[in-house]
């Protein structure tokens, strides 16, 4: 995908004609940056944006961008004011502009507005930026045009307009000295400073530079906090594909083939039915449920997320998004557990396993205890590793409660129980232990 610049008023017609690899968008406003990440440039520009009277771009989609791996520029106009306040999480911040902002030379936001025409008359300027008039007065104070105090004292009345009505016409009106104004009028036919257009020119090279180089954004060094507001955002389900990619639907298809659709089906719906239910999981069943993710996985580095992410298709806000629901289901479980015992026991019917179950928990019913205990360490060994070929969790007690013990006292019960009925039954190699101090 070519990369992408969202610019408008900033930049002419014959400035952006040789970047013919590039694709321009009209000035970015509040879900345009989402949607263009979604199209997988290597990198995206921001010099123009809205601000007055239409939601500004937010910061929220920036960060999630760059934790798509795409290169983020800003420059000039809202770009400059995004990448100063951004520059921290990887926004690559060009021009002077930016640096003002960054700096803390510069802070409010009117300095880069203006108002504009729309697209058809090439953006037309109808006020001028505040940025402009100041580093054109300061070049008219460098070139002995004004003084020094003529100088600042118009760029304080400048200042002191609304954006919409700095003017150059106003700019003269206040120097008070016919002679003056003429020279400076006559001056700023050829004199004047874009500073805006400056920058945003920069910013193209420095894509193209970016782009020829074969470079690559690196990792994101943050975590892209997933909340209620960001999932909802109606321009965000608006962007999302309903029916997904042409990959997306092959693999479907390819559900259908194998008869795996409908069982899958289910089981997605209750991620739907968890968000309905409000089942929202604490931070600690988040934690835990990404730590369990990681571990079955071995993806022991970030670096392995990361590659285990893009392998299947998705993204790490996609990931975290996915591990939120798989806490939500496994809180709202919790929550309802003997709910959903005569459930679960219909299930085992419907699958036609409940004569095998039904079997071998009456004959462990009926199975004598083991004359000494077993230490509850190889029993954690026997079970996890021998039996269900997992690593042994780190909260025993934690794994209890998710299959619905109320701890971890009656989980060792349900183990001893178990080794007890395996070693009346003969079945050594099931049992996994030669002796009370050591594990086969």
């Amino acid at each position: 995908m070519n990369p992408i610049v969202f610019c408008g008023p900033s930049l002419r017609a014959h400035d952006i004609a040789s970047y013919d690899g590039f694709e321009f968008r009209p000035p970015v406003r509040q879900g345009d940056l989402y949607a263009a990440t979604r199209d997988r440039p290597r990198a995206i520009g921001v010099i123009d944006g809205y601000f007055d009277g239409q939601p500004a771009v937010l910061h929220k989609e920036i960060l999630w961008a760059l934790t798509q791996g795409i290169a983020i520029f800003g420059a000039s106009s809202m770009g400059a004011l995004r990448a100063a306040e951004l520059h921290s999480f990887g926004m690559r911040g060009v021009g002077r502009i930016f640096e003002a902002y960054r700096d803390g030379e510069l802070t409010d936001d009117d300095e880069v507005a203006l108002i504009h025409g729309p697209p058809e008359t090439g953006y037309i300027h109808l006020s001028e930026p505040m940025v402009n008039i100041r580093a054109t007065l300061e070049q008219a104070v460098a070139e002995g045009i004004i003084d020094r105090p003529t100088g600042a004292r118009l760029a304080a009345s400048s200042k002191a307009r609304f954006y919409r009505e700095r003017t150059w016409p106003d700019v003269l009106a206040d120097i008070g000295d016919h002679r003056t104004e003429q020279e400076l009028a006559t001056w700023l036919r050829t004199g004047k400073v874009d500073r805006k257009r400056q920058d945003g020119l920069e910013l193209l090279k420095e894509m193209d530079a970016f782009i020829r180089s074969g470079a690559a954004q690196g990792p994101p060094d943050f975590h892209f906090e997933w909340t209620e507001n960001w999932h909802n955002a109606s321009w965000r389900n608006e962007t999302a594909q309903p029916g997904g990619t042409a990959e997306e639907a092959a693999i479907l298809d390819e559900l259908r083939l194998r008869g795996d659709y409908a069982q899958l089906r289910r089981e997605a719906l209750l991620r739907l039915l968890a968000r309905g239910e409000q089942a929202a999981p604490d931070r600690q069943a988040v934690k835990r449920a990404m730590g369990d993710f990681r571990s079955r996985r071995g993806l022991m580095r970030q670096t392995d997320v990361v590659d285990w992410a893009r392998d299947n298709g998705m993204d790490l806000p996609g990931l975290d998004r996915m591990i939120e629901d798989d806490a939500a289901v496994e809180t709202l479980a919790r929550d309802r557990d003997a709910e959903l015992h005569r459930a679960i026991l219909d299930r085992l019917r419907e699958l036609g396993l409940y004569p095998d179950y039904r079997d071998k928990a009456l004959a462990r019913q009926r199975a004598p205890s083991l004359s000494a205990p077993v230490p509850r360490a190889l029993l954690a060994a026997w079970f996890f590793e021998k039996r269900l070929g997992r690593a042994v969790p780190r909260d025993i007690d934690d794994y209890a409660i998710s299959i619905g013990l109320p701890g971890i006292e009656e989980f060792y019960d349900l183990l001893a129980h178990e080794y007890a009925f395996m070693v009346g039954r003969g079945s050594s190699d099931d049992s996994g232990l030669t002796d009370e101090n050591g594990l086969t």
